[in-house]
């Protein structure tokens, strides 16, 4: 502290007031801001996420997976190409809120309150991989002390980025990426995970086990289906409410050489990953017509603009159909060429002149060899289709 020993003078007081309110931002920046916090979800139990404050936005992290959920005003925040939303106020050093998921059917909502980290220690060393044979498909793990990172690989898709903890007894492991909010448990048994749960937000819920893997097992878990003969020719609805129709004629007038059919869903996060990977291929195959055909959830009004912002979501250079409703029986009776539709995504890769590969299911990047296989297929289709092969 200090004090003028006289009354001070005008130009004093300026100097004072210059003085004080440099201390003052001095201060505020020398302060430590807090920036990641734990995301508590309103499941039973909860299901808990990391979260960084970046800016006024919210940054989920699910291991090496960055969503930004964006900043619109009065504490509300975008959910990332599914459509939803955070919608919440401060309460103290918490955020408190809930999660809209405007893709489920009624009102669906969960709780969800963001509490600060305070301490936070690196892990060190290296992970170790391990693989299991679990209830719900083979579960990729990797630990480094008493943190863990996995995926949960089956013939239709994955479980995507899952991260969490692991102790000598226990496995916990979570995930949020806009559409799917999921929760494993597990007790560790020996070579046994036992007494496990896994809950999808708070509408599902069911056992979980497994047990170690000794083989290495397949990276790549998604595969081709059978051709049944029929004509190659499907119909959708764009964006404008336009009736679309790609067959033999249709892609000769357009002077394109392959068709490559995307069957998703935007309510999907693994044709979301597969989206992604075939708008980063598409630019060095400009010979070939790519076309995602999508079966919804809901198709009233609201639909077809729902389609243009998962088209501008993911940057796709080409139109998004509207195919039907979300029904594997539906998606086959649209594409005709297969007598079911096992997953979404499924992907026809065709020529004309030549059957179509009709491959089934989507290995994304969480799965590490399986995604870096299923790229390589892709290439190869494409390849294929531009007449560009190595065996051509």
């Amino acid at each position: 502290m200090f004090a003028f020993p006289h009354p001070p003078t005008k130009a004093a007081s300026r100097c004072l007031c210059a003085f004080l309110a440099i201390a003052l931002v001095a201060c505020s920046t020398s302060l430590p801001e807090q920036s990641l916090y734990v995301a508590h979800f309103g499941t039973q139990p909860e299901t808990e996420v990391l979260a960084e404050r970046v800016a006024s936005d919210w940054v989920i992290r699910n291991g090496e997976e960055r969503i930004v959920l964006r900043h619109l005003g009065e504490e509300l925040y975008a959910v990332p190409v599914f459509g939803g939303s955070w919608k919440g106020q401060w309460v103290g050093e918490e955020w408190r809120g809930h999660w809209t998921d405007s893709l489920r059917p009624g009102n669906y909502r969960v709780p969800v309150t963001l509490t600060p980290v305070l301490n936070t220690r690196p892990t060190k060393g290296s992970k170790t991989a391990s693989r299991w044979a679990t209830s719900e498909g083979t579960l990729l793990l990797q630990t480094r002390e008493d943190s863990l990172w996995a995926t949960i690989s089956t013939p239709t898709g994955d479980y995507r980025y899952l991260a969490g903890k692991k102790t000598h007894k226990t496995l916990t492991f979570n995930t949020f990426d806009g559409a799917h909010l999921f929760r494993f448990s597990a007790t560790l048994k020996g070579d046994s995970l036992v007494n496990g749960s896994f809950l999808s937000g708070t509408h599902y819920q069911a056992s979980f086990d497994g047990v170690l893997a000794t083989d290495e097992g397949e990276g790549w878990t998604s595969g081709q289906q059978a051709f049944n003969g029929a004509e190659m020719a499907l119909t959708g609805v764009n964006a404008l409410g336009d009736t679309v129709t790609w067959n033999r004629s249709s892609l000769d007038a357009a002077g394109k050489s392959g068709l490559v059919v995307d069957v998703m869903g935007t309510w999907c996060p693994n044709c979301m990953d597969e989206a992604r990977l075939l708008a980063e291929l598409a630019p060095r195959h400009p010979d070939v017509q790519f076309v995602s055909l999508a079966f919804e959830r809901n198709t009233d009004a609201n639909i077809l603009p729902r389609l243009a912002q998962f088209q501008e979501a993911l940057q796709l250079s080409w139109g998004v159909l509207l195919g039907g409703k979300a029904s594997k029986r539906i998606a086959a009776e649209c594409l005709g060429v297969v007598d079911t539709v096992h997953s979404f995504p499924t992907t026809v890769f065709w020529t004309p002149g030549s059957d179509p590969v009709i491959h089934t299911g989507f290995n994304g990047p969480a799965t590490g060899e399986g995604y870096v296989v299923e790229r390589a297929f892709f290439e190869s289709q494409l390849r294929r289709l531009s007449g560009r092969s190595k065996n051509h």
